[in-house]
């Protein structure tokens, strides 16, 4: 039987997300809340790409971690993949700037 304790658990911060909003110059909250602004919506779109390509993490716990549909993240990734491949110069340069932020938390 588990154990119940009354101190309550402390989440730990999400460094990669703390990092990659700073670089943005956004806070974490933009990126989860139900923002739908092409602005915002391209950089959540951008850290399901970090996410998923550079870090390795599949669209499922992406999901859960930006409170979104494992579909919603999938088309974000998609999405990003596409603008880098036709060579979209703004979101190159977003890509360059955040593709280096380590993916440990």
């Amino acid at each position: 039987m588990k154990t119940i304790t009354k101190t309550p658990l402390v989440g730990t911060p999400n460094q990669v997300m703390d990092e990659f909003a700073r670089r943005m110059t956004v806070t974490p909250m933009e990126i989860i809340a139900r923002n739908k602004s092409a602005q915002i919506s391209e950089i959540r779109h951008l850290y399901c790409k970090l996410r998923h390509d550079a870090h390795g993490v599949s669209c499922s716990e992406i999901a859960r971690e930006i409170g979104r549909t494992f579909d919603t993240v999938k088309y974000g990734v998609n999405r990003i993949n596409d603008m880098l491949l036709i060579g979209d110069q703004r979101v190159m340069e977003m890509w360059d700037g955040v593709k280096d932020i380590l993916g440990n938390y």
